[in-house]
């Protein structure tokens, strides 16, 4: 049993294995035990649990039926017991349909016996798939209502996958298939849509939206590619993968009410998409609350949580003074520490644990840096909070210019050429670097050296 792209483009994998001997074991015993029925054709009904919803080929059936005419029924069909008195053909549609059309062109009558096996529901279901399988290969939207099936029955996607030698994850994915509009699944299975798009109509979970969303992309396109459906259901969403959505998390924003869009077809394990305006928030709110701890713990006179780091141009280049980070003064025990760091750094071979020291290099650097500021300094300046390519990014120092409109201009001209203004991480990872050992470790990044950046930290190097 395979899924296939229903126009025929590619084919979809399916994490198909064989079915587990166990599970083959069961199935045939049972049906082993089944003793054998004579059922008048009267009485025999297409099962609503038979998984095959797409109908047969008009010749394949007419062949059979002349085959059974000839030489009659070879194959007993597997039955489970309906009410009223009627069975239910789960396995064995084709050859139903081969001796209805023997009925309707009145070469057998009615009570035509039909040999049967009878089996449980549960099994009923598995049955079907079984020989769909081994048979004509399933429609995706057999396979769909066949899981849906046995999921209703109780089946977890573990159960459902060991039964029929499907991965986990299939199954949990033709699952989702399984909650689409009707109306989505019915153009599925007339081969109006394939698999492909109604795994991306699934990332919407509402049926009316799922329909609303694909008249919109047939409407605007002339082809209603997956990737257009996706674009329009997540327009207005952010990646969980994207840099803002990992500097909250996803505990922090589910916390907040936040849900995420599961992509369970998706090549990456917990994809999805997310909220952007609660990510936004939450964002703001995480850097308000670091600049504001810093404030209160350093004593600093304000603080700001903002979205970019401040810039040595247009507003903020007018409205803010970036004092010059002073100097670090080490403790003896802080620069014993420091030269044993450097010497194990110089000394590593990958770029792994070159990066773990750096850490602990800038966190000693970062703290005797902390500590120079003077209470002078703290009570006229604030403390800014802001992301730097998605990471915290703290800048201490900072002073509001103060001008009255008539020194405006005047003002900014004096200051412009002052204005120190360091963007960085809190650590920085680049001071505490020695230029012979940055050259070391980026032997062809001599593109660097002229870089602003290089010139700006250039005199803390020896």
């Amino acid at each position: 049993m395979s899924v296939t792209e229903s126009k025929a483009k590619t084919s979809v994998k399916t994490s198909k294995k064989n079915v587990k001997p166990a599970e083959a074991a069961a199935l045939k015993e049972a049906l082993e035990a089944a003793q054998i029925e004579l059922v008048p054709l009267s009485a025999l009904i297409k099962s609503p649990l038979n998984v095959r919803t797409i109908p047969y080929p008009v010749e394949s059936v007419r062949e059979l039926a002349e085959s059974i005419e000839t030489i009659g029924l070879i194959q007993n069909l597997v039955v489970h017991t309906l009410p009223e008195g009627m069975s239910g053909v789960a396995a064995g549609g084709r050859r139903l349909a081969a001796l209805q059309l023997l009925l309707t062109e009145n070469r057998i009558d009615a009570g035509y016996q039909v040999i049967v096996k009878r089996v449980s529901d549960e099994l009923a279901v598995v049955a079907s798939m079984v020989e769909n399988n081994q048979r004509v290969a399933m429609h995706p939207a057999e396979q769909i209502a066949g899981f849906r099936k046995l999921s209703e029955q109780g089946k977890s996607p573990a159960q459902i996958g060991d039964q029929l030698g499907y991965g986990s994850r299939h199954v949990q994915r033709m699952l989702k298939l399984a909650h689409l509009a009707p109306e989505i699944l019915e153009l599925l299975a007339n081969n109006t849509l394939d698999v492909e798009q109604c795994q991306a109509l699934s990332l919407e979970s509402d049926q009316a939206r799922q329909v609303q969303v694909y008249e919109q992309v047939k409407a605007a396109y002339s082809t209603v590619s997956a990737h257009l459906i996706k674009r329009v259901i997540t327009e207005t969403e952010i990646s969980v993968t994207h840099p803002r959505f990992v500097f909250i998390g996803r505990e922090t924003y589910e916390a907040a009410g936040g849900v995420v869009r599961e992509d369970l077809f998706s090549q990456e394990e917990n994809d999805g998409t997310a909220d952007r305006v609660l990510v936004d928030r939450l964002v703001m709110e995480k850097l308000e609350t670091a600049a504001l701890a810093i404030e209160l713990n350093e004593d600093w006179s304000w603080s700001i949580g903002r979205e970019n780091p401040l810039q040595n141009y247009g507003e903020d280049r007018e409205n803010y003074l970036l004092l010059p980070v002073p100097e670090p003064q080490y403790t003896p025990d802080e620069q014993q520490r420091l030269d044993e760091l450097y010497a194990t750094q110089a000394a590593t071979e990958t770029y792994e644990d070159e990066a773990a020291i750096q850490v602990l290099i800038d966190e000693i650097e970062s703290q005797a840096a902390h500590r120079q500021w003077t209470d002078e300094q703290k009570a006229s300046c604030g403390v800014v909070a802001c992301l730097h390519n998605g990471e915290l990014c703290i800048l201490r120092g900072i002073q509001k210019k103060v001008k009255t409109p008539g020194e405006a201009d005047a003002a900014t001209q004096a200051t412009s050429r002052d204005l120190h203004v360091i963007d960085r991480k809190e650590p920085d990872a680049a001071e505490g670097i020695s230029l012979p050992l940055l050259k070391k470790c980026l032997p062809n990044a001599h593109w660097l050296f002229r870089l602003p950046w290089y010139n700006s930290h250039r005199k803390q190097w020896p």
